[in-house]
């Protein structure tokens, strides 16, 4: 018995300190072979995996260590609650770049929907009717369409990272439905006043420049102003420093983002929500309203540099929140609808430029998508008159062919 106990103790402490190592096979895919010593039998425990899914030695590292994790002294798959294997997806994903948001997102996820219903569940034992039937029960309790969408491409993205660490056989999700996406209109311009919000917001900032008052009341609506022309997100324009604007070609560069974390300072992330940077070409209007903001800013801040953010009291980066807190104050002030907020001047952007005749490619490169598409899916109700005008185009292209061979 004592022999046995002490085979055990060996095989533990071997997967406690491992080393792991993966090589490529004849076939050019990733595995590792784990070496637990032997058995009461004499025979040799050497669990074996391979890792499809990983491109480079890396990534078939990170694979290799999360499946070691997860193996028992006799070399099995050991049985894993499904909130554990989450929370340490979601720890792998934060490790490997995700954003402090998403990694809130996928936490609250955990904690206020999964945990209950499924977190105890084995990963292993989950099936496709459980997750349909936790989705659908996720939608009758009110929660919206798109929140249970991003849900399930959290679960289905987990899953397939258990899948290529050898923890899992299969993913459930991939026979799980998954719901059809809200489609939310952006608000239209005519229904919240613009003339009312671009005045406060020229006026506030004109005023500040005549009588040199510099404070956060005046950066934030030089924020909204600079967003209002631009169609840029709030963590962008926060984000933009004195060399992302171009004077001499008359464009500002968006390459990053502010992101805000507990317990830290604000910080730039350098990369967007689209994951690429862009040029944004503005007017000579535009550049002049900057200059003069710079000079202001220069005259209260102690030392400016070309990295300096334009959306700053002291030369460093603001929250986006605190930002965004300030235009709420700007449209309670204005008496507009509760819904509008200060991603509403985005939108507001793209409903100006879209009514003036600028096409989706264009405006969907202006405004940072992935592709057109989002762009379609989010503003074709502004384009009510777009087909009247394809179906007349084809008529008198018709009548020109008939009236040749006539």
């Amino acid at each position: 018995m004592e022999a046995v106990q002490g085979c055990i103790l060996l095989r533990e402490t071997l997967l406690m300190n491992r080393s792991i190592k993966v090589r490529l096979n004849s076939n050019g895919i990733w595995c590792c072979r784990l070496y637990l010593g032997r058995n009461i039998n004499g025979k040799i425990i050497q669990p074996y995996a391979s890792f499809p899914a990983a491109k480079t030695q890396k990534e078939a590292e990170e694979l290799a260590n999360m499946w070691a994790s997860h193996i028992t002294s006799d070399g099995k798959v050991k049985s894993t609650q499904l909130t554990d294997l989450l929370l340490e997806y979601v720890s792998i994903k934060r490790r490997n770049g995700a954003s402090p948001n998403t990694t809130r997102q996928h936490e609250g996820f955990i904690r206020n929907h999964i945990n209950g219903r499924l977190g105890k569940e084995d990963v292993r034992s989950v099936t496709s009717s459980l997750l349909t039937s936790f989705e659908q029960d996720l939608l009758k309790k009110g929660l919206s369409r798109n929140s249970v969408i991003n849900l399930h491409q959290f679960l289905r993205g987990a899953y397939n990272y258990f899948v290529s660490a050898g923890i899992c056989d299969y993913n459930p999700l991939i026979n799980v439905a998954k719901p059809s996406r809200e489609v939310h209109e952006a608000v239209s311009i005519e229904e919240w006043g613009f003339a009312g919000i671009s005045t406060l917001i020229n006026s506030r900032i004109t005023t500040a420049i005549q009588e040199n008052e510099f404070n956060s009341r005046v950066v934030c609506a030089f924020a909204a102003w600079l967003s209002l022309v631009t169609g840029m997100r709030c963590g962008e324009v926060c984000a933009i420093r004195y060399s992302d604007v171009n004077m001499l070609y008359k464009h500002i560069h968006v390459s990053g983002t502010v992101i805000e974390e507990s317990y830290r300072k604000p910080y730039r992330r350098e990369s967007t929500k689209g994951k690429r940077s862009r040029n944004i070409a503005i007017t000579d209007s535009d550049i002049s309203f900057i200059s003069d903001y710079m000079k202001l800013q220069k005259s209260h801040i102690a030392f400016v540099e070309s990295s300096t953010p334009l959306i700053s009291l002291d030369g460093s980066y603001m929250r986006p929140t605190s930002v965004s807190r300030s235009f709420t104050r700007m449209r309670r002030t204005l008496q507009l609808p509760q819904g509008i907020t200060f991603h509403s001047l985005r939108h507001t952007h793209a409903s100006w430029c879209l009514a003036s005749g600028v096409d989706l490619k264009t405006l969907s490169e202006r405004l940072g998508h992935a592709d057109p598409a989002t762009t379609l899916r989010i503003y074709s109700h502004l384009l009510p008159g777009r087909d009247r005008g394809a179906a007349e185009a084809f008529g008198d292209a018709l009548r020109t062919i008939e009236q040749r061979e006539f």
